[in-house]
């Protein structure tokens, strides 16, 4: 099995969010209840190489440069791949980052804070393709299913609820008094798109949710230890 880090996507700075304006990466930042100094990226890499996961596989694009160097300096020994496209949307990321894997795949978006006892139950499961949270931003995929993963820009494009959900965030945009340079839905069409191929595996028999999971995704600047600590960025 592959991990598959989706870390393309800014770090948003809307009014509702609230990370300063070209903040780091979200991964690079640290969950504020957590005691052990650990980034999320860093903790992300040690579970999965905990559980058995030797390769794993990042897509930068916001920022790559800061990834880059912290995969240097704390030698995280992780495969860096660079989307150029990143700012035009998340799903790009994914098309961009399971090129050349034709094994099982395990995708995490870069902003979680996994809970082990979620990767243990994911990866023991007997479906193929297992999800612990319904967005989708945590997810295993059997190697049986990559053709459609590779089919998510087709998927993106024919997904009505993602395009109602697009329109409920251009309003959401339009009211925030702060104005974020960079698209902040990536998460969310990603997180979708990637729901919608999994609604197709589960169809067919061959996907399943766990319903009772901890693993969260840090979404705002007061969930980290830099904005509690007043850490300068």
């Amino acid at each position: 099995m592959i991990g598959l880090i989706l870390a393309a996507g800014p770090t948003c700075c809307c009014d509702t969010i609230g990370f300063p304006p070209n903040s780091k990466p979200k991964c690079l930042f640290h969950y504020y209840k957590d005691d052990s100094d650990e980034t999320l990226l860093e903790r992300q890499v040690r579970l999965l190489r905990k559980k058995g996961i030797s390769r794993i596989r990042i897509v930068t694009g916001y920022r790559h440069q800061d990834i880059e160097q912290f995969n240097r300096d704390k030698s995280l020994g992780l495969e860096l791949i660079y989307n150029p496209k990143w700012e035009i949307d998340g799903v790009n990321s994914l098309i961009v980052g399971i090129q050349g894997i034709e094994d099982d795949l395990l995708i995490v978006m870069s902003d979680l804070f996994i809970k082990e006892k979620d990767l243990d139950n994911i990866l023991r499961y007997e479906k193929p393709t297992t999800s612990t949270v319904r967005h989708g931003y945590l997810c295993k995929f059997g190697k049986q299913h990559l053709p459609l993963l590779k089919r998510a820009d087709e998927f993106r494009r024919g997904d009505q609820d993602l395009r109602d959900l697009m329109r409920v965030c251009a309003i959401w945009h339009q009211e925030s008094k702060v104005k974020c340079p960079h698209d902040n839905t990536q998460g969310l069409k990603l997180g979708r798109t990637i729901t919608y191929i999994f609604k197709i595996a589960k169809e067919k028999g061959e996907a399943v949710y766990i319903e009772d999971h901890a693993t969260f995704d840090v979404d705002y600047f007061r969930q980290t230890a830099e904005a509690v600590n007043n850490i300068k960025l």
